[in-house]
């Protein structure tokens, strides 16, 4: 279910044409820039918040699942200088990741609904601005396969 999910956002970052270089899965991606470049930017990594299940019939389980997205940019103007519309772009490819991925839905998961924006404002170079989405999902993954019954005959007697 997350696999699915991961690669619907990945695609429709991708088909939107939102200007994102890279898609990755988040680990703290941003912790090690300083030092080295190992992604192209901008670049959003998906999050998965902890889950809540509640079970459902015959092994079946739902969840509301918080996704957050990191939209990592590099900043090489500040907004107060002369190029400060270049420096406000990485507020528009924000706007355009969250456009993006705003009604996205597919199959174990329902509609992504806007919860939460935060705007990188402690960053040096590179910027890790967040927004986050709320998506009603259901795992099938633990019910079991119906089988058929083959080679019954049945007869209703009608009187």
């Amino acid at each position: 279910m997350r696999t699915a999910i991961y690669k619907a956002i990945a695609a429709r970052l991708e088909n939107a044409g939102a200007g994102v270089q890279h898609v990755g899965l988040w680990n703290r991606d941003t912790d090690s820039l300083a030092r080295q470049k190992a992604f192209r930017l901008p670049a959003v990594f998906v999050e998965f918040e902890p889950l809540q299940w509640t079970r459902l019939a015959a092994g079946a389980r739902s969840a509301d699942l918080r996704v957050r997205l990191h939209v990592v940019n590099d900043l090489l103007a500040s907004d107060g200088d002369k190029y400060q519309d270049k420096a406000l772009q990485r507020l528009d490819l924000v706007e355009r990741v969250s456009a993006a991925v705003q009604g996205l839905s597919g199959d174990g998961f329902n509609t992504f609904m806007p919860v939460e924006s935060v705007t990188d404002h402690d960053h040096d170079r590179v910027t890790r601005d967040e927004e986050a989405f709320v998506t009603r999902v259901t795992d099938t993954s633990a019910v079991p396969p119906r089988h058929a019954a083959t080679g019954v005959n049945l007869a209703l007697e009608t009187s």
